[in-house]
This record gives C-alpha cells, structure tokens and sequence, in this order.
C-alpha cells in the first residue's frame, strides 16, 4: 500500500489525504471547488487544529482519516442529484444580457428593465455562495434596485440586502422546479423591480459588496445593471443566461482565471476595501493571505485581521496597528478549539499580538508562516472545549 500525505486546499484550507505517488498531480478542493496542485505535506503539524473542525462532521468532504483523492469526488446522494434538477434550465440560444465591462471590482452585466418580468433571468445566479463559492447551506438574498425605493426607504437599503429570507434548499425540497414562485415579492418597490430576483449567500460569509444593482438610461429605453465581484459566480451567471458562445464570455473565463490565481484578487472587494484602509503593499512584496478577526462581524471582515506578505506581518484591531518583519523571526502560539483558534504574535522590541481567527485559517496561516523559513519558533495547542 502506497504512503499517504496530507494536503490542503490553498483556497479556505480544507485538509486531505491523499497517496503520495499523487504529489505534483491537479486537484480540485470538494468544497470551495478552488484548483490546485498537490504539494507534500509541509514540515508543521497542524493537522490537529483541523481535527477539531472535522472529527464530529461526518459530513465533511475533508479526507482526515481517509485516503480519498481529491480529483475523485464523492458521489452525491441520490436525494440531493434529485433536487439539482430543478436548479435552471437551459440557457437559452442567444444571450438574456450583455457584458458591460470587467474591472478591478468585478463584472457587471446589462439588461432591458423588461425582462425582469422573466422568471428564467431571475433564477439565473448559480446555486453556490457568491463569496466562497460553497454550495452546501446557502440562505437566499434578494437583489435591491436602491434607485427604484422610495426617499423614506433609501436608507434601508444595506439592511434589506444584508437580510437572508429563505433556505435555499429549503425551498428546492418543498417546490423544486416552482420554487421561485414562492418567494415574496419585495413591495416597496414599483414593478417590475419588485419581482424576486435571489442570490445566494452561505452561513459563514457575508453579502455586504458582492452584488452590485443600478439601473441606467440608454436613450429612450431603461436598462438594469448587476455588478458580481466572484468572476466565478459572474461566469457560471452569464453562461446560464446564454452567453457562452460569445467574446465578452471568453474575456470572463481569462479573468476569473486570473482572480482565483491572485491571493489579493481573491478576497471580496468589501473586504479588500476595508483592508486597504490600514494595509498597503509594496511594490517588492507579494501578498499571501489575509486572516480575519472573529472578534468582529462578517459584515465587518477586513476592518481588522492579520495579513501575511513575503516580508512582514501586519495586524489591525482597534486602535493597534502593528507591523513584524518576517527576517527578524520570534514566536507564534496558536490554541485551538473546534470553533476558534487563538493566534498570538510576539517579536523582541513589538507589542505582542493577539487574534481570534478560524481553526482553519489559524492552520493556513501557520503553514504559510513555516514554509518561508525565516526561523519564527511556531507552537499549536489544541483544547477539547
């Protein structure tokens, strides 16, 4: 029997197990779907942290205490390929909506306001979070035409799109290829903008940025605009919609490329926003991964956190903003728990640091922090609590 080593996807960290003869090989993660190349196991054990996460989840797609391999995902059970059949219909022909452009912030998509009296174009977002790209426990979100709500209204805007309404799941089970029917219409707003157009959100991530609405005049007719900033979800959303046969969909599939393969890209752009009001890159280093704060709501990650580049680390929380260079070395403890991993940063001559982030995340950060070898002394401890 060939040995095994354990890898992890770079994306959000889930741990597997796979034959060593597989190292070097393409895989994709089960859960965020992110690709990546198999790498061997690196030289810090922080398997146990996942442990914690895993060991009471048989539904995890990790492969602790398994040897799956990550190319071959596991067959889905038979009661869930039932409900996917009822996720969309085929695209049609020729395309709903249009390409507007692809920037820094995402894609954004134009179409006449009457088509939003199209239930086909309404229930065309991809079923998976569109900030992590999961597909298991999405809560659906309404898209808000804030330029359609009445004065009084206005102001709620942020507070209804940040408000899940429904289950999707939920909804596929008790209606399947009718559920859409069965959301409420949204009567602030005058027709056709009332219809219920959702996308999805999973439980551990926040809404706040990804989707973007505004409604335009071009000449005599009005057109809707939708801003994504997952070029993955924005992807999957123009190819259900019918525009897989054009340029506009080829210039998409090189941008999203290009995002998943860029660690600063790949950060939702409210995130990135809020971190560049304490953090700037300089043009000689590279950016290796943010690591937030649960201390803080989702709809305030990146606010504070810690984000790791080839060179230092620089940690925000409150009024502390702390830089450590990576050459000087010192001292990390991680404690873990199922829930939450306590990160400490120490380095003679700086005030230490301390940060509650996920398990997870705790795990990435660490084995980022070990393979560049700048001599940091690493501790992790796990507690059973």
């Amino acid at each position: 029997m060939s040995s095994v080593t354990v890898v992890s996807c770079p994306r959000c960290g889930q741990k597997y197990r796979v034959p060593s003869d597989k190292i070097g090989a393409r895989a994709r993660c089960k859960k965020c779907s992110q690709g990546f190349r198999i790498a061997e196991h690196q030289p810090i054990d922080d398997e146990t942290i996942c442990g914690w996460v895993t060991e009471e989840d048989p539904g995890s797609n990790s492969v602790m205490g398994s040897t799956g391999v990550v190319e071959s995902p596991a067959p889905k059970p038979k009661e869930a390929t039932t409900r996917s059949a009822f996720t969309h219909k085929p695209p049609p022909s020729e395309p709903r909506i249009t390409l507007e452009r692809i920037d820094e912030v995402g894609a954004y998509f134009e179409f006449p306001v009457e088509w939003l009296s199209d239930p086909d174009l309404r229930g065309s977002f991809p079923h998976r979070c569109v900030n992590c790209l999961s597909k298991t426990d999405l809560r659906c979100h309404l898209l808000i035409w804030g330029g359609k709500l009445p004065r009084k209204d206005a102001f709620r805007v942020k507070e209804v799109e940040t408000r899940a309404i429904r289950r999707l799941d939920q909804l596929l089970f008790n209606y399947r290829e009718k559920w859409l029917e069965h959301l409420e219409s949204l009567d602030v707003l005058p027709a056709p903008f009332n219809a219920p157009m959702p996308y999805f959100v999973c439980e551990h991530c926040s809404s706040v940025g990804e989707i973007t609405t505004h409604t335009l005049d071009h000449g005599e007719r009005e057109f809707c605009q939708i801003g994504i900033a997952n070029l993955t979800i924005a992807v999957e959303f123009f190819r259900n919609n019918g525009g897989r046969g054009t340029t506009g969909y080829q210039r998409l599939l090189v941008a999203s490329r290009q995002q998943r393969d860029n660690e600063w890209q790949r950060l939702p752009f409210a995130v990135r926003s809020k971190v560049l009001q304490w953090f700037k890159l300089a043009d000689d280093e590279t950016f290796l991964g943010f690591y937030s704060d649960q201390d803080f709501a989702r709809a305030e990650r990146g606010a504070s956190g810690l984000v790791l580049t080839d060179r230092r680390m620089v940690f925000k929380k409150y009024a502390a903003n702390r830089e450590y260079v990576l050459e000087r070395g010192g001292e990390v403890y991680i404690e873990a728990t199922k829930s939450v991993a306590m990160i400490s940063i120490a380095q003679p001559g700086q005030r230490e640091a301390v940060l509650n982030s996920h398990p997870l995340s705790a795990s990435s950060f660490a084995r980022s922090l070990s393979d560049m070898n700048y001599g940091w002394d690493i501790n992790v401890k796990t507690v059973n609590r």
